[in-house]
């Protein structure tokens, strides 16, 4: 605690009182201010036939004693200092000075938010000219303090036009002045209005005035004009420092957009020369109309956004306004250069409001930077002083302009106290010839009377900060070249790469680059994360599974091959002989081609088209190992039909044939049938397979796809099942069912018509139970099938179990009874087993005129009831006796083996062994002698 006395006491209470008075007085001034701003909205405020119109706003800053000004307090700005007292009055005995100037005030004004920019920085400025410690311009030895007066210009050049002739002219004339000086409006157009008037271009005798501009950078407001001046740099140069940056940081080509403007135009009007002074491909220029729209600006952006467009930089050289619209129009298209540039609005609070974040990596030109090392010489503040300030006065953030129009006062203040003349020659002498430290930086005008301070580089940061990127001596950060895409911004700033379940980092493309292994990026922009892709399961077939189907084809191919070897080593016996050996060749061979087709059918594959690892979704790149896959598809129904139609073709065959000996037989003709008169049945039966299946193959093929079953909450397969299909396959496949059922359906009515004929040298019993074997296995397979859809490994075993089956079936009743008959089953006293009526016993090898007897015993034993004799006279019968004693006589009957209706059989040898008897000897008992 400090202890105060009495009296001190008494002077701290004194002096807060003060400065309470002191506030309301500010406060009372500042509402009748506002009070004469309406009031002067409604009546006309300078009154003259060409002059300033009725709506004409005019706001007067003075230096008396009763402006807000020369009672502001110290500590508007900053804190107090040890023995600063709380307010000083200041006195100017010189008298006033006249600062005025049009400027935008109305918020619909083009120029509105720039210029309320500069008009507030101006403000701040008088203002703390006008207050203690400094008081005012020194000039003579004496204080005089500035009086500023502000005309709404409606961003109008005839406004303003009319301002400087009817309302800043007449005050130039004033006597209340003892020196009248204008400060400039915002852009080149409303400075160009007043040059002329300034400089008294157009009346040599008229009284000239010197023009200190704080928004105009166009050279044409300056050339010619002395008493002009600019403290923006000129517009050619405004892209040096920008261009050179970018061309040195690898861009090789630009494109310039610019608005219909003066200094627009001007700024743009030097992407030529810079082009070619940095080796860049100036790819278009392209003019758009004032204060342009998204209309106007989204056709451009579409164009530019192009394969055969696309410029790595793209100069807009548009106000405030037409930034928001461009910046709106690439978001639009989804496209940005790789640099964008502005000349305008980087740094602005209007231009951030409008476009948020996407003004992130946005780069601009300014002359002026908070950062910069430099201190005005009028008022003593820094540029990040004056940058801190503007924020805590206007709420807003300082930008180059704001800087520009309080240095066009700081420059004007030091010329005038320099000269120590309020004479105009005397004040444009001093201007242009000497430098000014100003916070806008170290000011000197060429011969045009525009600043020579260079123009520097700026970029947003990912903050959002205003950086300098170039030169590098006033760099306060790298350069980020190329900027990112929106994509990639929208990464940065919306998406859950950074902040999910599993983070990374965003990409140039928007994606996220995943810190673990097992993880991947899903989405794009804002939407892009980094999740784990899941095991998919892709519902293979069992590796066991697979194992049990190859293991029943090497079955089978044992079977079909051993069949065969066991058919070509015995074909010269009875059996073998009795059922032909190339047919019986024939069905092992189709057997076997149908068991092949087990191997297609555990053959699968992954997707038609490469997987997109980060996705999970299939490209347009196909997968190399799909055409095995395709191949197996369609090689399973060639194999078990062309397997089918062989096999069946052939029992068809032997069945037909069956039936043609059987037919003769029974009107006792002779009938000899061979092997190329039932050819023609088999070729039958597989060429309308093949037709089926070759149009099958090319019109519409059995090709793989793989079905996404599930899928995780991010969208990934979590199950997919692999099936060979074909749009259109129903109609192949069903004309194949169709053509084998009604085969199967014939074979077995001929089993049936057939089914009475001797089984000794044929297998007609055995042909119909493997056709039955067949057509069951089949009807049963098919609602399996169906029902086991579903589960891949069910789905697999039923097939291959009904092709193994199948042939397996067929092999074992076709061969295995001819097998067991030839090695397995031996003749009892000369006999083998037999059942039905069958023809047995001793032929004489003589011929049947010769006069001796041929008798035929059944395999019932000697029963005389039952023997069948013949008697070689010239009638030739032949008897046979029935069980009942009654004898049949057959007359003409050439007892040949061939013809014997005892056994249609024997119609099935071949033609040398029906002519030939045997002769009755010890092998007898061996099934390969009996007749």
């Amino acid at each position: 605690s400090i202890k105060q006395t009495q009296p001190q006491q008494s002077q701290i209470c004194q002096s807060k009182l003060q400065t309470m008075a002191t506030r309301f007085l500010v406060a009372a001034v500042a509402a009748f201010a506002h009070m004469i701003c309406i009031i002067m909205m409604l009546i006309p405020a300078v009154e003259a036939t060409t002059g300033v119109t009725r709506s004409t706003i005019i706001n007067r800053r003075g230096a008396d004693t009763t402006s807000i000004t020369s009672s502001m307090e110290i500590t508007a700005f900053g804190e107090l200092e040890d023995g600063a007292t709380v307010t000083d009055e200041c006195t100017y005995d010189g008298g006033i000075i006249s600062f005025s100037h049009p400027m935008s005030l109305k918020s619909s004004d083009k120029f509105f938010s720039t210029g309320n920019l500069q008009l507030s920085a101006i403000e701040m400025m008088i203002d703390e000219i006008n207050t203690s410690p400094r008081c005012g311009v020194t000039v003579g030895g004496k204080k005089h303090g500035i009086h500023l007066t502000t005309f709404g210009d409606d961003s109008s050049e005839d406004k303003v036009s009319a301002i400087v002739k009817n309302g800043m002219m007449p005050l130039a004339e004033s006597t209340e002045y003892v020196g009248s000086y204008w400060v400039g409006p915002y852009s080149s157009g409303l400075t160009g209005s007043m040059s002329p008037l300034a400089n008294a271009t157009d009346d040599p005798t008229a009284a000239k005035t010197v023009l200190v501009a704080g928004g105009a950078a166009s050279t044409p407001v300056f050339a010619g004009n002395p008493t002009i001046f600019g403290t923006f740099p000129p517009s050619k140069l405004y892209l040096a420092q920008a261009i050179e940056a970018l061309a040195k940081a690898g861009a090789k080509s630009a494109t310039s957009v610019f608005e219909s403007a003066s200094f627009t135009k001007g700024v743009c009007a030097a992407m030529p020369g810079l082009a070619d002074k940095f080796n860049l491909t100036l790819q278009d220029e392209i003019e758009v109309v004032s204060s342009p729209t998204s209309v106007d600006l989204d056709p451009v952006a579409r164009n530019l956004s192009m394969a055969e467009n696309d410029p790595d930089i793209v100069v807009a050289c548009v106000y405030d306004q037409g930034c928001a619209e461009w910046v709106a129009s690439m978001r639009k298209t989804g496209w940005s250069p790789r640099a964008q540039v502005f000349t305008v609005c980087i740094g602005m609070d209007k231009f951030q409001d409008a476009v948020g974040t996407d003004a992130m990596y946005m780069m601009g030109v300014s002359p002026w930077d908070p950062s910069l090392d430099m201190q005005d010489q009028v008022v003593g503040w820094s540029a990040m002083e004056f940058s801190e300030l503007f924020l805590a006065t206007t709420q807003r953030t300082s930008t180059y302009h704001a800087a520009s129009a309080a240095a066009s006062v700081g420059a004007l203040v030091q010329a005038i106290e320099r000269a120590d003349s309020f004479g105009t020659e005397a004040v444009s002498d001093v201007l242009a010839t000497q430098e000014f430290n100003t916070l806008y930086g170290l000011l000197s005008f060429d011969a045009n009377g525009q600043s020579q301070a260079p123009s520097l580089h700026l970029q947003y940061d990912k903050d959002m900060t205003v950086q300098t990127v170039y030169p590098i001596e006033f760099r306060s950060a790298e350069l980020v070249y190329p900027m990112p895409t929106w994509d990639a911004r929208d990464c940065n700033m919306l998406s859950k790469c950074l902040t999910g379940e599993e983070t990374g980092v965003c990409q140039e493309d928007g994606t996220c680059k995943c810190d673990s292994e097992n993880a991947v990026s899903t989405g794009v922009g804002s939407s892009a994360k980094c999740v784990d892709i899941p095991a998919e399961d892709m519902t293979y077939v069992d590796t066991s599974l697979l194992t049990v189907g190859y293991i029943l084809f090497a079955v089978q191919a044992f079977l079909s091959v051993a069949c065969t070897a066991w058919t070509v080593y015995y074909r010269q016996r009875r059996v073998v002989k009795a059922s032909q050996p190339l047919f019986l060749c024939l069905v092992a061979f189709g057997t076997f081609l149908m068991s092949l087709s087990i191997i297609p059918v555990g053959i699968q594959g992954e997707y038609r088209y490469l997987v997109d690892p980060i996705t999970g979704v299939p490209t347009d790149e196909p997968n190399t190992d799909i055409d095995r896959v395709d191949a197996a598809c369609m090689a399973l129904p060639w194999l078990f039909s062309m397997g089918f139609a062989v096999t069946f073709s052939a029992l068809f065959a032997k069945i037909w044939r069956i039936k043609l000996v059987f037919q003769a037989a029974r009107t006792f003709v002779r009938k000899q049938v061979g092997v190329k008169d039932v050819a023609s049945i088999m070729v039958a039966v597989i060429v309308l397979q093949a037709i089926v299946l070759i149009a099958w193959n090319f019109a519409d093929p059995l090709i793989w796809q793989r079905e996404v079953l599930m899928e995780d909450d991010n969208g990934y397969p979590t199950r997919s099942i692999g099936t060979c299909s074909s749009t259109n396959g129903l109609a192949f496949l069903i004309p194949l069912i169709v053509i084998d059922s009604l085969m199967l359906v014939y074979a077995l009515y001929l089993c049936f018509v057939t089914r009475k004929v001797s089984a000794e040298f044929q297998e007609g019993t055995w042909i119909t139970a493997s056709i039955l074997s067949i057509l069951q296995i089949l009807v049963l397979s098919i609602p399996i099938l169906v029902i086991v859809d579903a589960d891949n490994n069910a789905f697999y075993f039923v097939r291959v179990a009904v092709i193994f089956l199948v042939s397996s079936t067929v092999t074992m009743l076709i061969f295995f009874p001819k097998i067991y008959k030839l090695h397995f089953l031996k003749t009892h006293n000369g006999a083998s087993r037999r059942t039905g009526f069958r023809a047995t016993g001793q032929l004489s090898t003589t011929p049947y005129d010769s006069g001796q007897r041929m008798s035929m015993n059944s395999d019932r034993g000697s029963d005389p009831a039952r023997r069948t004799t013949m008697d070689s006279d010239g009638g030739r019968r032949f008897s046979i006796a029935s069980e009942n004693g009654t004898t049949a006589i057959c007359r003409k009957v050439a007892f040949q083996i061939n013809s014997s209706a005892a056994s249609a059989s024997q119609g099935i040898e071949e033609e040398d062994h029906a002519s030939t008897t045997e002769k009755k000897t010890q092998s007898d008992t061996n099934t390969d002698e009996e007749v």
